[in-house]
């Protein structure tokens, strides 16, 4: 024989949710993570999820939950990042049998801190120019949807050894 007992529990709200030491990164960016809005009744879980869901930014060295008991039936979430840098700045050289090569690329992950990915980056040898620039928008108006757009140029100049020269311009949207 197996018996279930129910009973209901008091009803707890989230009655207020703070944020802290977000300097650059704005504040929508990391509340858009969140499962747990105020006003909202207090789940464990989702209060976890939601702080799994701002370490997946890859914006922070850490991120660190507080719940604070309030009055009855009511808690207040306090929510400490710490951010780390989000940029990167590559460079290289090479020579091989057809010439030499230098390239250089700028990446940000955290574009003026609205969460944005924005990437530069240009190869140059002996021949050929190429270049691109793109923009992203992981999480575009809310919908948990990315949206993304490259302009990129391309120019061959083998006039010395073919007689040729060729240029390519282009855009990707998606």
């Amino acid at each position: 024989n197996l018996e279930f007992n129910v009973e209901e529990s008091e009803r707890i709200f989230v009655s207020k949710i703070n944020i802290f030491g977000n300097n650059i990164t704005k504040e929508n960016v990391i509340r858009n993570q969140l499962e747990l809005d105020e006003g909202d009744p207090f789940n464990k879980i989702l209060a976890t999820k939601s702080i799994n869901n701002i370490k997946n930014l890859n914006f922070f060295k850490s991120v660190d939950l507080e719940i604070v008991d309030l009055d009855e039936g009511s808690k207040e979430i306090n929510i400490a990042v710490q951010e780390k840098p989000t940029g990167e700045i590559t460079a290289g050289a090479g020579v091989g049998t057809s010439g030499g090569t230098i390239g250089f690329g700028v990446k940000e992950n955290n574009y003026l801190g609205k969460g944005l990915g924005v990437n530069a980056n240009a190869t140059i040898t002996s021949e050929s120019f190429k270049g691109i620039f793109g923009i992203e928008n992981p999480n575009f108006n809310n919908s948990d949807k990315s949206i993304f757009g490259n302009v990129q140029a391309i120019e061959i100049d083998r006039m010395k050894n073919n007689g040729y020269k060729t240029n390519k311009t282009g855009f990707e949207i998606g």
